[in-house]
């Protein structure tokens, strides 16, 4: 039968106990206590259960649902006959303990009995291992049967991290990727703690297949993280990223149903050291427009997707991120790091732009991680650009199409039963409540439209 786990949490504590048993969580190898850290995947752990008494006592250790994918409770000395892992009982659990794997669809872990014959001693009674297999926040359950079957009494919760978070700050970002390359080309990396846990591929040596690995965790953990600029300080006036246009305009006019190639580009007025950058370009309305968040295909142009980076010189490609924003999933994330030396000015990045309906919407700029080539961060003013949308008959060559039509319209009394004086008026109130003719036409050219269909009655 399953065990359906519901955990009762004990914050900030190592050692759970239920009555007279505890349960504590160490190293692998059995002596250092475990002090609660992150734990990359691979990791080992050792749990073991004792007592201070004598009594007859049956309890488990299991990991429950989604914990299940996270990890796994492993024994030792499994004897086929008995069914008995006989390495993972101590003789203080009396003359004949038990211990019995647990394996269905909702948990997976150890049945725990001492010996029947009622003559357990205190001290350590069992251990059973635990390997951490993915990034994410498993727990195991710790139970006593005389207590329940299902709830246990404590759980010890976990955080996990990948392999490629050297330094288990719950974020792979530049700490780690410099970590990584002062071990760069490193072979003899025979302990597992060498090398500064950099062969990730355990070949003993720090190569391009660890950088590969490396890459594919790169940014990890960084849509846990707070808005970073709630708390930065003053922007640097000397370091400037702006979302402009082609032609560098951050104010433009699009009509609906129009895209638009736009730019993240970086300006330095002072001493240009950037070495990483990861932004974010997020719409003020989705509704009104969407950016295309996936890549651009160098091997298959022009391909489905159309988001670059274009950061220069030496980028390292394989550190290269786009896709949806955090903030909002019409967002576009966008990321690059320098081999060596720092990234020009000019373009960062690019993406297409959609005008999806009429109104004025704003793509602003966050900055989650600008780091200089000293490791400094680094804290630039952002600039927004500002998309002024208007319906497509109304807007660029239509608008004055429209406009030589009326025009012509009105040059006779056969073509309109308006007046003079009412055409003026009518044309003077389209002004004043048609936001998307005044997002399109300077007010000066407009009064000369009205002039020239006055001057035509």
């Amino acid at each position: 039968m399953g065990k359906q786990v519901f955990c009762i949490v004990f914050f900030g504590m190592l050692r759970f106990a239920t009555a007279a048993v505890t349960l504590d969580v160490y190293e692998s190898d059995g002596v250092t206590l475990f002090d609660h850290r992150n734990i990359r995947v691979g990791t080992e752990l050792k749990l073991i259960v004792s007592s201070d008494s004598n009594d007859l006592w049956s309890g488990g250790l299991f990991l429950n649902t989604e914990s299940r994918d996270l990890g796994y409770l492993a024994g030792s000395g499994y004897d086929p006959n008995t069914r008995d892992w006989a390495d993972c009982h101590y003789s203080n659990a009396g003359s004949e303990p038990y211990v019995s794997a647990w394996e269905d669809s909702l948990v997976q872990g150890f049945d725990l009995f001492t010996s029947l014959e009622d003559d357990a001693q205190p001290g350590v009674w069992f251990a059973v291992d635990y390997v951490a297999l993915e990034p994410g926040e498993p727990n195991v359950g710790f139970y006593d049967y005389a207590v329940s079957w299902y709830d246990p009494n404590a759980s010890v919760f976990l955080h996990q991290v990948p392999r490629a978070d050297f330094n288990t700050d719950g974020i792979v970002n530049l700490l780690d990727y410099s970590l990584l390359s002062s071990c760069w080309l490193q072979e003899d990396c025979t302990d597992p703690n060498g090398c500064l846990k950099a062969d990730m591929d355990g070949d003993a040596a720090v190569d391009v297949n660890d950088l590969f690995l490396f890459a594919d965790s790169w940014l990890w953990g960084m849509e846990d993280s707070a808005d970073p600029n709630q708390s930065e300080p003053e922007p640097d006036p000397n370091l400037i990223y702006r979302v402009v246009d082609a032609n560098g305009l951050d104010e433009i006019y699009m009509t609906v149903g129009e895209s638009m190639t736009l730019y993240v580009d970086m300006e330095t007025l002072d001493v240009n050291d950037l070495w990483i950058f990861q932004i974010e370009v997020d719409i003020s309305d989705p509704n009104l427009g969407s950016i295309d968040n996936t890549a651009y295909d160098p091997n298959n142009p022009p391909g489905p997707g159309t988001a670059r980076i274009l950061a220069d010189p030496n980028r390292w490609t394989a550190f290269d991120r786009w896709g949806p924003g955090y903030q909002q999933l019409e967002g576009i994330y966008l990321s690059g790091v320098c081999g060596s030396g720092a990234f020009a000015d000019g373009h960062l990045a690019s993406f297409v732009y959609t005008c999806d309906g009429a109104g004025d919407v704003v793509l602003n700029l966050i900055n989650w991680d600008s780091t200089g080539t000293s490791g400094d961060k680094l804290y630039p003013t952002l600039r927004s650009i500002v998309i002024h949308q208007a319906s497509e008959l109304l807007g660029g060559e239509s608008m004055e199409m429209s406009s030589m039509s009326m025009e012509s319209s009105t040059t006779t009394e056969e073509t309109t039963t308006m007046s003079g004086e009412e055409m003026v008026q009518f044309l003077e109130e389209i002004w004043d409540t048609a936001p998307e003719i005044q997002n399109t036409i300077d007010e000066e050219e407009w009064r000369e439209f009205i002039e020239s269909v006055e001057q035509s009655y």
